[in-house]
Formats: C-alpha cells, structure tokens, sequence
C-alpha cells in the first residue's frame, strides 16, 4: 500500500507536481510538466488552483508563483513536501474511515457522511477502496466495523501514525502520561535508550491498545498457531513461544502491561504480552545494545526458531559470493540483528504503507547485487516454498536482503588509503585539508588522512609537485587550486580507477 492511496485523485496529480517541480530544483515549465502528468492546460490550472487555495491553508508557508511559461514551487526553511503530503491525507476521506473506527471502533455511516461531507453511495464506494488496500494486511471493513487479528489492526495502524504523522494527536496533554511512564519502564527492562522512532511506535501502540480496550474491541482469539502471520514451520513458532513465555523478559514486561491496564480497570488478557513482545521484535523496539538480546538469542536457539535458519541460508550466501571474508564483531552484530529484524517482521506481520517517491530498491540496485539477491530469493522459494506468499509483502523481505548484501559488501571493502598534503597560509591550508579529507570520505571506499612521512598511501594528493611525495603513494594527483571543480571531477575518476583495479 502508499501513502498516495489514501488521497483523492487530483490530490494525487497536485503531489506528483509538486515531487516533479522538487527533483529539477523547484521550477519547470507548464509543458514540462503537462508532458510529465500527461494532462492538458485546462486541468494543469485547476491543479495550480487548488495548490493555491492550500498554500492559504498552510499559512503560506510554501508558494506557488505562476508566470506565463513556469510554475515555481517554494517552502520554507521549517516546512518541507511531506509536511503537506500529511495535511492532505488527514482530511482525505478515506483516511477519515480509518480515524473514525480508530476513534470510535464502528462506523456510524449517517454521522460520519454529514461530518465529512460524503453521499452514501460515495461512503460505500470509498469502503470498497479502503477494503482494496487492507487487504494487504489481512483485514476487512464489514458492517461498520474493522475485522482482522488484533495484532495486525494494532500493526496497521502504527504503521498508519507512523508515514502520516499526526503530531496533535501524539503530543502532551493528547497522550495519558501514564502511556510515556510504561514506555519509559519497557525501556529500563530492555536496559538501552530507545531511537526516536521505537518510543513514537510504543506510544501509538499503547494509545491503541487503551483505547481498543475501552471499546471492547480487543480480540483474544489467538492459540499458537495464529501470531505469526505466516505459518513457515509451526513446530519451531510453538516452541518459540513456549520458551518465551517461560522467560525472564517475559516475566518482566508482563508485569509492567498489567499494571498498565489495571489502572484503567481493564483485564490482561492470557496472550496480551505475547503480542506486545511480538510487535517490539518485529518493530526493532529492542535495540542492537540490549542486553535482553542474549536471553532472546537463547529462546531462538532452544526452539530452533526458523529465523536462525534464514540467517544461515543468508550468511551461506555471503561465504559463497565473498568467500574468505570476515566481518568485525561489532559489524557482525549489527548484520546479525537487522537479519533478525527483518525475519521477525516477515513473519508475524503483513502488508506495508510507502511513500510514493521512494524508488524501489530492488530496481536501484547495480546488475551483481540484483544478481545475487533473485538467486537467492529463488533458492528460498524452491526451499521454504511457504515463506513466499504474497507478492507485495515479499517485495519488503526482498528489498531488505539486498540492504543487507549491500551492507556486507561494504564492510569487507578494502578501502583505499589516501594521503593529503597542503601547502600555503597556515589557516587556509588547514580548512582546505579538511575539506578534502571529508570529502574523500564521502566515497565510502577511501580513507583519507594528513600525510605522514613514515607511511605508504594508495594515492597522495597535493598541491606541491615533488618528488618526495610521488614515492609516498602509489598514485599521485596534483592539485591546480584548492577546489577547483575540475579537481574534484578528476579526483572521482581517479578514486574509482584505483578502488575498481583494487577489487
């Protein structure tokens, strides 16, 4: 699913202008931009239109200036695409369904029509739109109401909050301060500070599950069998959650989820916390850091858990294409980690929400990584034929294997050492060494540092011509000022003649 799917169709058109107008540095011409949407001027001025009414709404925080010839699209230094992206969707129709089962967990289709000015045969036609969507995470609108498993309800809709943002409903006094104590409390068990995004997601969840409570809305259908989404060898999920159940983790966080709901009166239901710990694994809540990791990197081994298993079909895979490579330990961790991520996300959740502008990555990846990726998402498809059910789900799985290789290449990269030495005024001469130095560095494949006469370099650069320096690297590039761009063109080519020899 995108984030464009939930916006009206001229909606769409005004967005794809505007990520059109921003990829050429905020200016084209009205038929440039009639070619790239494929419309004619007459609705190309009703977009113009409407983008103004909306620049009113924002408090002119972008513009649109029209000449006979050019449309220009500005922002502000503390307003960017995205921040109008949101305001759209929030008003949206379609987004409106989604808050108003959130907000209420039915729909009362009369109200809600006269609120957000919607005919019924409208209303009905958006609800078949919306069905289209979720179906990618399993889940159904029916009589008013939202019908799937309870943790892909509570997974969607973080996801939801997550790409649209809705800041007002997220900050102080909209959130009970008892929901910031229990993620402060989830923190302290799993002994590590949590990134920005992993304390955004608990605080939705736990917004959902209090008000899903209060609703009466919280399924507790699940057995075994069901909290995983895909069902890619069953004995070893059961067995998972078995031992996790018996685990001091377990134990802890289940303390912390009653208290939680005690207070506002409502039960802990039986897999409650199961479902909690399953979000927090497939959501990378728990940090690479944590120390909880080693308990359940204990709880995989003892079930034999068929992450383990994907994770050595992975690092199979790397000794074959890499062979005779090894990764440091704390790089290894972090590989090890984002595998697990990725598995625990595959396999408990279904469906994803994207921005509409971000390229697939599977399509941007060079010929060998794509290469290597389909070979191995076919061997896994021929071995584990369950683990690949769903085309636009996969696509995720997928995507985030090729991150992986490309992040295992770069960590086994021999990178090229480079030696920098300028002469001149004493301050200006510095700031260019610097300069320089973070600017090969840039490369990823280069290391650059002040030369030093009791080391050998790849490549020497300089703006002094000698001898001595030349002997210093195997290479040597000559300097004709301190930034001329002609240098910096020329430097890149070197750079990668070098690295690509090297390999």
């Amino acid at each position: 699913m995108k984030k464009f799917d939930l916006l009206e169709k001229v909606e769409v058109y005004q967005l794809d202008l505007l990520i059109y107008l921003s990829n050429v540095g905020g200016s084209a011409t009205k038929k440039e931009l009639m070619q790239h949407l494929n419309i004619g001027d007459y609705f190309l001025s009703k977009l113009i239109e409407g983008l103004m009414v909306s620049e009113k709404k924002a408090n002119s925080r972008f513009s649109i200036e029209v000449t006979k010839q050019t449309i220009t699209f500005k922002t502000k230094p503390d307003y960017s695409l995205h921040t109008l992206y949101n305001e759209m969707i929030v008003y949206a129709p379609k987004y409106k369904i989604l808050e108003e089962l959130l907000l209420h967990g039915s729909i009362d289709s009369s109200r809600l029509c006269e609120k957000i000015g919607l005919s019924y045969s409208t209303y009905f036609r958006k609800i078949n739109e919306l069905n289209s969507l979720l179906s990618e995470f399993d889940l159904t609108i029916q009589n008013g109401v939202l019908l799937g498993s309870e943790l892909q309800i509570r997974f969607f809709y973080v996801s939801l909050y997550m790409v649209t943002d809705p800041k007002q409903q997220l900050k102080v006094p909209n959130i009970d301060p008892r929901i910031y104590e229990t993620v402060n409390n989830i923190q302290q068990i799993i002994d590590c500070k949590m990134p920005f995004f992993a304390r955004k997601k608990l605080i939705i969840y736990f917004s959902l599950l209090k008000r899903r409570n209060a609703q009466k809305c919280v399924q507790n259908d699940y057995d075994q069998e069901t909290f995983f989404s895909n069902k890619t060898d069953i004995d070893s999920q059961k067995l998972f959650i078995s031992a996790l159940k018996r685990s001091h983790l377990f134990k802890k966080v289940n303390k912390i989820l009653g208290s939680f709901l005690v207070y506002y009166s409502f039960k802990l239901l039986p897999n409650e916390t199961i479902l909690l710990l399953l979000f927090m694994f497939g959501e990378e809540i728990i940090s690479v850091n944590s120390p909880c990791l080693k308990e359940l990197d204990l709880i995989e081994r003892y079930s034999n858990f068929f992450i383990r298993t994907l994770n050595k079909e992975f690092l199979n895979l790397m000794e074959k294409c890499f062979p005779n490579t090894f990764l440091k330990d704390t790089q290894s961790s972090i590989l090890y980690y984002y595998l697990n991520s990725i598995g625990y996300r595959h396999l408990i959740f279904k469906g994803h929400i994207d921005y509409y502008w971000e390229r697939n990555y599977i399509e941007s990846v060079d010929t060998i990584h794509s290469e290597t990726i389909h070979y191995f998402i076919d061997y896994l498809k021929e071995r584990y034929p369950v683990l690949f059910m769903d085309d636009t789900h996969d696509t995720i799985l997928i995507s985030k294997y090729a991150h992986a290789i490309n992040f295992y290449e770069e960590c086994i990269k021999t990178k090229i050492s480079v030696g920098v030495f300028i002469e001149g005024d004493l301050l200006r001469k510095q700031k260019s060494m610097d300069w320089w130095i973070k600017y090969i560095e840039l490369t990823t494949f280069a290391q650059a540092t002040p030369l030093t006469s009791n080391q050998l370099y790849d490549l020497v650069i300089s703006n002094v011509d000698c001898s001595y320096l030349k002997k210093r690297g195997k290479y040597f590039f000559f300097l004709s000022n301190y930034n001329e761009k002609k240098d910096v063109s020329d430097l890149d080519h070197l750079l990668y003649d070098i690295y690509s020899s090297n390999r």
